[in-house]
């Protein structure tokens, strides 16, 4: 529910770097989940949920108004149903090893994070 509440602020134009911050962690262990082989056709949602993404970051930096065209209203949409058919498809104590390799993953490439303030 946290993840519909960050894209629903962030459509309304109301939404803070949380919940942008809360829509790249799904995002990111979305991809990490798909490049294992659980719900590998999240991909493709991946990609554009993340340029999107990241065109919100460019965005707040210019603005400080967070915000998502259309089409990444649709992908971040997308890609929170296909997250919760896949943490549906395995198990607690899997999906929690998801997580912790999602973390450690971004931990060690840590020049490739987009980070916004």
């Amino acid at each position: 529910m946290l993840e519909y509440s960050a894209l629903e602020a962030i459509t309304k134009g109301q939404g803070t770097v949380a919940d942008w911050r809360t829509l790249v962690d799904v995002l990111n262990l979305s991809e990490m989940m798909g490049k294992n082989g659980v719900g590998p056709e999240v991909l493709p949602i991946c990609q554009k949920a993340q340029e999107s993404l990241h065109k919100a970051a460019i965005r707040y930096q210019e603005t400080l108004q967070m915000g998502l065209d259309g089409q990444g209203i649709k992908a971040c949409r997308d890609l929170i149903e296909y997250a919760d058919l896949q943490q549906g498809s395995i198990s607690r104590s899997e999906f929690e090893r998801y997580i912790q390799k999602t973390k450690d993953h971004i931990r060690s490439h840590g020049d490739k994070v987009v980070e916004i303030s």
